[in-house]
């Protein structure tokens, strides 16, 4: 039985997934192994039966993009992307794109962005934290970033799976499936992801492109508990000069989503710090069920934590405006 009611908005969802049939599947079986058979049966699936489980709890819309991890060459990319495109277009007015880019090569994604947002209709691109443990603030990335702005179109930068170098910084003497824990989806590629926007302030990155719109997930990833303390740090000048201020840039270039996270403190943690109209909601389908995440709506709901505009802000309004879409249409 369906845990939507008619108390609840219509939602747009943003940072759900799927697996492409032009990837290998002998690389991806690792993976698909570990988030069994029915998340893997959901992920390879852009047609009727994603459909109905968006109808059955009330979701409007989603916004599609790959799974993290196999963006490796501007062919995969574009033939993704092209996958994706064919589907949202058999969805009409359910599903929207965004896109997957090479990131190692950044003159290429910026390519391959724009021939997503104008010839494929997409609504922005959700991107890997990294790139075999490459950082996007070089200003060999800027030809990437100023794509980006002068498209303005958002950036969903979406954690991406530890190198192995990475991973061993989490080893110790306990369970390897600690370390793989600890090291990606439990805690490790959270904060990586957060660090790396600290990395792209640093590095001059929202200076040089003021209108970037970048998404986070999870809650930010953390960056919300730690926003305080980075904005004083970098208030003393120890980080250098910089045209804005972190606080600027939290507040004027970052929105966030609510993905994979089923708990409402964190929530409450954001709430102290970060406006209302930067929160979007969203599920991290299909790891977390549609079920999941809207139960998770209606606890929101009970809690009267947010004002009724407030709460169809959070599961539409901001997605809407955003993206430049409706929840209704």
């Amino acid at each position: 039985m369906s845990v939507h009611n008619d108390t609840l908005p219509p939602s747009i969802l943003l940072e759900e997934h799927f697996l492409s049939s032009k990837v290998d599947r002998t690389l991806a079986s690792p993976m698909l192994s570990s988030l069994g058979p029915g998340v893997s049966r959901d992920l390879c699936d852009l047609g009727r039966a994603r459909i109905k489980d968006m109808d059955k709890n009330g979701v409007r819309m989603q916004l599609v993009s790959h799974l993290c991890g196999f963006a490796s060459n501007a062919s995969l990319c574009r033939a993704i992307n092209d996958e994706l495109a064919t589907a949202v277009g058999a969805a009409q007015t359910r599903l929207a794109g965004l896109a997957t880019l090479p990131m190692a090569a950044p003159a290429e994604a910026a390519i391959e962005l724009g021939r997503c947002i104008r010839e494929l209709g997409f609504k922005g691109a959700l991107i890997d934290n990294h790139s075999d443990g490459q950082y996007y603030t070089s200003h060999e990335y800027n030809v990437f970033w100023e794509a980006a702005e002068s498209l303005d179109i958002p950036v969903y930068l979406h954690p991406a799976p530890p190198t192995k170098s990475m991973a061993m910084n989490y080893s110790g003497p306990y369970a390897e499936g600690a370390v793989r824990a600890m090291s990606g989806p439990s805690f490790g590629w959270h904060t990586d992801t957060a660090t790396h926007v600290t990395r792209l302030f640093a590095a001059g990155v929202f200076d040089r492109f003021p209108k970037l719109k970048l998404i986070l997930g999870h809650f930010g990833e953390s960056l919300p508990f730690w926003k305080d303390r980075i904005s004083q740090s970098v208030a003393t000048g120890a980080w250098g000069t910089f045209a804005r201020s972190f606080e600027d840039v939290y507040a004027e270039n970052l929105w966030f989503t609510t993905s994979g996270c089923e708990s409402l403190t964190p929530l409450i943690c954001m709430l102290q710090n970060t406006k209302i109209e930067r929160i979007m909601f969203s599920v991290d389908y299909p790891m977390v069920s549609m079920e999941r995440g809207v139960a998770w709506l209606k606890l929101l709901k009970e809690a009267d934590l947010l004002s009724d505009k407030e709460f169809g802000m959070l599961c539409f309004e901001n997605a809407s405006a955003l993206f430049a879409m409706s929840a209704r249409g």
